[in-house]
């Protein structure tokens, strides 16, 4: 029989409780709104995200400094706390980029983006726990069932992070927590933009993944920006993950946003072999494509272009050129490209990337 739950330790867990409501509720927000930025709407969606945000955010801390968390719950109340504490941090460093000078606005945007997926790091530990995250990460309509991460020697389930070495600057992986040996798995290799990561960019595709039955590896580059270097260490980390769990190495999908998205065709036409199929977003056509011969080795390769019709970075000129480079070498091509998008992360094509990968004929 159970032990009673005390005054004290009721009056927590509802602040707990109610802190996670709020981080879900903003989370989910945020989530929305990083496919809505552009230089023209960030403003107003600041404005939006504070009127809907402040007062709660506020309310949730009061809440739980009123209320603090017996003994035996130290750890779990240290993880929830953590994880509010990114989603706070995102809420400040986008609610202040307006009044921040130019210069340091792009980089508060991407400092609220970086900080809300260290919120998911941090909550993804505690779901099982906090109702608020229960299906957070559980596509609409699937019922995989949630199990706990596992740890062993090629059983190791969950998100995992790997140290950089020979020609990579590490990686993170996501094993879904329902993974077997008693079947080969299809394979999410996904490449970060400019200045980004791996362990951040993870959280892009983690939903995906476990719903639907993928390994997901998400590279960082070894400098700033993808180079030379990273081709060789993409090789390296498949032949780790194929000694390490059963991979399908038919059905791997390499994909990747801005840089990202151009090294994902430059890696994946020099090799097309080894990636089934390639979805660039909000890339550009490299011109080595060119030099190094991909061009020719793009006959048939099934490529999955996105690109924003707003992008300010890259015009959508430079995507709707590449389309037709790549639709004469013979590519086998998907194009999508998005009124609305401008140069950011569009993750509702998440699922449509995953359905056109699943119907691709076996080679």
């Amino acid at each position: 029989m159970s032990e009673p739950v005390s005054q004290g330790e009721a009056r927590y867990l509802r602040a707990a409780l109610m802190m996670a409501e709020v981080a879900r509720r903003f989370l989910a927000w945020m989530e929305a709104a990083a496919e809505q930025l552009a230089p023209e709407r960030s403003t107003a969606l600041a404005a939006e995200m504070t009127q809907l945000f402040r007062d709660a955010f506020a309310t949730a801390r009061s809440a739980v400094d009123a209320a603090p968390p017996p003994p035996d719950l130290a750890a779990f109340a240290s993880g929830v706390r953590e994880g509010f504490h990114h989603a706070e941090t995102a809420f400040e460093s986008f609610a202040s980029f307006t009044a921040a000078p130019p210069p340091e606005r792009i980089p508060r945007v991407l400092g609220a983006l970086h900080e809300l997926a260290q919120a998911q790091a941090s909550f993804y530990l505690f779901r099982q726990a906090l109702p608020p995250f229960a299906d957070f990460w559980q596509l609409p309509g699937t019922t995989v069932p949630d199990e706990p991460a596992r740890r062993g020697d090629g059983s190791t389930t969950g998100v995992i992070r790997v140290s950089s070495g020979g020609h990579h600057g590490g990686f993170a992986l996501y094993v879904p927590e329902s993974y077997t040996a008693e079947r080969s798995w299809p394979v999410i290799v996904a490449l970060h933009g400019g200045s980004g990561n791996g362990p951040d960019f993870l959280w892009t595709w983690v939903r995906e993944a476990k719903s639907l039955g993928y390994l997901l590896v998400a590279p960082s580059a070894v400098a700033d920006t993808w180079g030379d270097i990273e081709e060789r260490g993409l090789l390296e980390i498949l032949a780790w993950l194929s000694q390490q769990y059963r991979i399908d190495r038919e059905r791997i999908l390499l994909t990747g946003l801005s840089d990202g998205a151009t090294f994902t065709l430059l890696y994946g036409l020099a090799h097309p072999q080894v990636f089934r199929a390639l979805a660039p977003l909000c890339g550009v056509l490299h011109p080595a494509n060119h030099a190094i011969g991909n061009l020719d080795r793009a006959r048939g390769v099934p490529i999955y272009l996105v690109h924003g019709a707003r992008d300010f970075v890259f015009p959508v000129q430079l995507a709707r050129a590449a389309r037709e480079t790549l639709a004469a070498a013979g590519a086998v091509l998907t194009y999508r490209e998005l009124p609305e998008l401008s140069h950011t992360y569009p993750r509702s094509e998440n699922v449509r990337i995953l359905d056109w990968f699943a119907a691709l004929p076996a080679r």
